[in-house]
């Protein structure tokens, strides 16, 4: 079995997310809300944090976030991180009901 973060491909996830009924996330119970999603365990810039602040402005909150079957998250991340910011406690999410395969692994944090 690979080893590190699993990784999927975006617009298959949100193909295979088509048609899934939307439910109320809390914020909190997202895992990943509270992890280093972003920048692999490296040290982190202005710059860096000034990218993920560009792209946290522009999300769409009309855009559900994407959970998998156990409550991880997949994609929307910087959804999230805008609902947070704005107040709330819940976003809108599709949850899978069995896990996918993921396209490919990533760095491992634990290493």
């Amino acid at each position: 079995m690979p080893s590190g973060r699993a990784f999927y491909l975006t617009e298959r996830l949100w193909q295979l997310a088509e048609g899934l009924p939307v439910e109320s996330a809390p914020i909190n119970a997202i895992p990943e809300f509270d992890e280093d999603c972003w920048f692999g365990g490296r040290a982190v810039t202005c710059r860096m944090v000034a990218s993920h602040a560009d792209r946290i402005q522009k999300a769409d909150l009309n855009d559900t976030v994407i959970l998998s079957a156990d409550g991880r998250l997949m994609d929307g991340g910087h959804r999230i991180s805008k609902a947070w910011l704005n107040g709330l406690t819940t976003i809108n999410a599709v949850r899978f009901r069995v896990d996918l395969e993921p396209d490919y692994f990533g760095w491992d944090p634990t290493r």
